[in-house]
């Protein structure tokens, strides 16, 4: 918005300027046609301006449902054993029985879980990031049963870890959606 503030005040500024100009040499006819002249350049730019942002949504919107398609392939395959217990082990260490972890340990394993995914993050594809997600549902779902018993500070540490995975989760879900929109 505010490069189309600045490209409107330039044009506005540039066309007042270049009228004012030819007001003193011109009769009411010629200053007229100026008028219309500079009207019809601004016009003109302003319908290249809408068809380059039609283009862009629609652009953005063939990106979206792109991700949305291959989501859906990913989902449509299924989670793989092995490779889900591998990841468990990976980010949940001695945690990865989510029964067993008590209201005391629940912080330190939420802190074991992001160590592991900041270290990670930058090298998963988007199907590591599905089984980071099942993985962080399954132990923020520990957490809502044991939510009563833990204390204050480990909950707010917690609720802290929890608001931390989802932004570097977004920031994910975005350079993801930058390599469709790149690739059309």
């Amino acid at each position: 918005m505010k490069r189309l503030n600045q490209f409107s005040v330039t044009i506005a500024l540039a066309s007042i300027l270049g009228f004012a100009t030819a007001a003193c040499n011109t009769t009411p006819n010629e200053r007229q046609e100026i008028a219309e002249r500079e009207i019809d350049k601004l016009d003109e730019r302003i319908e290249n301006l809408a068809d380059h942002t039609k283009r862009e949504a629609q652009e953005a919107k063939e990106a979206l449902q792109q991700r949305r398609t291959e989501a859906v392939a990913r989902e449509s395959r299924g989670t793989v054993a092995a490779k889900e217990q591998h990841m468990e082990q990976e980010l949940l260490g001695d945690y990865r029985y989510l029964s067993q972890v008590s209201a005391d340990s629940m912080k330190d394993a939420y802190v074991y879980f992001m160590q592991q995914v900041r270290s990670r993050k930058d090298v998963w594809s988007m199907e590591d990031w599905d089984y980071a997600n099942a993985i962080y549902k399954r132990l923020n779902g520990q957490e809502q049963i044991l939510h009563q018993d833990i204390i204050l500070r480990h909950a707010a540490k917690i609720k802290a870890l929890q608001a931390e995975y989802l932004a570097l989760e977004n920031k994910a879900d975005f350079k993801d959606y930058r390599r469709v929109k790149k690739a059309q």
